[in-house]
């Protein structure tokens, strides 16, 4: 069997270039999904609902045995990525925020030569009319979301009309990848509309082992042992499963697996006074703000309205706050040659010493924030872990920076593992266009490409990575 084009993964990039490419009704299109398919009306509940823990929560729709450790302190523990048709954009936090010009501008400083913000801004265009975004009403929004938006503001942070612009500052409602109420992935924008066309096959429970190379050409890929085709062959499985997949089949430059990066984050737990509403949005409202010892818009605080749906749950609330701009990385790593072993994955988050002094100044703002008279009307007490531990606890910055170490998480935006960049830097492992560099028709597009994290959720930056090289290679 043979196609045109075999795309590797159905998730926020995948899904949109497998869309894009069958546009060509002459060339065919083989999308391939590790995990479920199905068509967008028989969307579970869970995932197309307003509860991100019930999306979490669903059967089959993670990477189950996929873990991650933060800091070399910290044991393993498990990594959120989405699995079945939409990937991540199924079960994300459906924030969509575009980032800062600045992030793009860096990417061109680089070397990705023609991914400035001016030069991204037509693909951005084209996301913009597939993936419906608004803000939730305040009518919709929890308690949280409401006291959090009043203590930002008290404390001096400006309100913000749409975060959405680029490089907006303040507290805002949160832009979400919704309509009528209801969360849409790529699998509702994109491959919806494309499904009844003739030259597009998506094939679910179809995890790739390997992809075959003949004389430095990648020729077709391997799945359950069945050998497929390919005219060129384009990896979207995420920034943990592309580089692992590029390993098994033997592409090992340098920087496959390197550069690993995520925004690093703590939260606030508030014990709630009264419980949420577990049919509203976890999230509403977004803060964005400069620490002043970075660049612009490096700290990011996000309000949860609960932490689950069950009771329990939905009397927790919490206030993270983020770094959006760190300078640590990690590294993805084979455990096995086995696709039904996950990789090793390790962020080393806040060995850069410039990201734990922004992460130890937010925490300072945070504790300014929650004990706001206004988050202290809805809670009864404030504390920084399931452990009790107090903000008093950790006054002391040598103490902090201990705590920050153990507990820091992430926001899940895993990138950078396949770094865009120069044929001549020996750590780029494509080149501009997402052609893997010394493999030819082979592509890598999705987030693992971005040289640098941007300042923003993850998700329509990845798409607009699949749109732009869409549009290349269709023009």
């Amino acid at each position: 069997m043979r196609f045109d084009y075999v795309v590797v993964g159905a998730g926020s990039a995948g899904a949109a270039m497998a869309a894009r490419l069958s546009e060509r009704p002459e060339r065919s299109v083989l999308l391939l999904e590790a995990g479920p398919d199905h068509r967008s009306d028989d969307t579970p509940d869970a995932i197309a609902g307003p509860n991100l823990f019930e999306a979490l929560g669903l059967p089959g729709r993670l990477w189950p045995a996929l873990s991650a450790t933060r800091t070399p302190v910290q044991a393993p523990a498990l990594y959120a990525r989405g699995r079945g048709v939409g990937g991540s954009s199924a079960v994300n936090a459906m924030g969509a925020i575009r980032g800062v010009p600045e992030d793009y501008d860096r990417w061109q400083a680089r070397g990705a030569s023609g991914w400035s913000w001016a030069a991204v801004g037509p693909a951005f265009e084209l996301v913009d009319g597939m993936i419906p975004t608004s803000q939730v009403p305040e009518d919709e929004w929890g308690s949280v979301s409401l006291a959090f938006r009043d203590a930002a503001i008290a404390l001096g942070h400006p309100f913000c009309p749409d975060y959405h612009a680029a490089a907006a500052l303040g507290v805002s409602g949160l832009r979400l990848t919704r309509a009528n109420g209801r969360r849409v992935s790529t699998n509702d924008a994109y491959l919806e509309p494309a499904r009844d066309r003739p030259n597009l096959t998506v094939r679910g429970s179809a995890l790739v082992s390997r992809v075959e190379v003949e004389q430095r050409r990648a020729v077709g890929v391997l799945t359950a042992g069945e050998e497929i085709e390919a005219g060129e062959v384009i990896v979207a499985g995420g920034a943990i499963h592309s580089p692992a997949l590029l390993l098994r089949s033997g592409l090992d430059r340098p920087g496959v697996g390197a550069n690993l990066a995520d925004h690093p984050f703590v939260g606030a737990l508030l014990a709630l006074k009264e419980p949420a509403d577990a049919n509203r949005p976890v999230f509403t409202t977004v803060l964005r703000y400069s620490s002043g010892l970075g660049g612009d818009a490096d700290m990011q605080m996000l309000a949860f309205n609960h932490l689950g749906a069950a009771r329990e749950r939905l009397l927790l609330g919490q206030v993270a706050v983020a770094l959006m701009e760190p300078h640590s990385t990690g590294t993805v790593r084979l455990a096995s040659d086995d696709p039904e072993v996950d990789p090793l994955v390790e962020f080393n988050m806040l060995s850069d010493g410039r990201d734990m002094e922004r992460m130890v100044h937010g925490i300072r703002h945070l504790n300014r924030l929650v004990h706001h008279p206004v988050i202290s009307a809805i809670a009864d007490s404030v504390v920084l872990d399931e452990q009790g531990t107090s903000f008093e606890d950790v006054a002391d910055d040598g103490a902090l920076r201990e705590w920050l170490v153990r507990r820091v998480n992430d926001y899940v935006h895993a990138c950078g593992t396949c770094c865009m960049g120069p044929a001549d830097d020996p750590m780029a492992v494509v080149d501009p266009t997402c052609r893997n560099i010394g493999i030819e028709q082979l592509r890598i597009v999705d987030a693992s490409v971005m040289p640098s994290i941007p300042r923003a959720n993850t998700h329509l930056t990845t798409v607009m990575i699949a749109e732009k090289v869409a549009a290349q290679m269709l023009a």
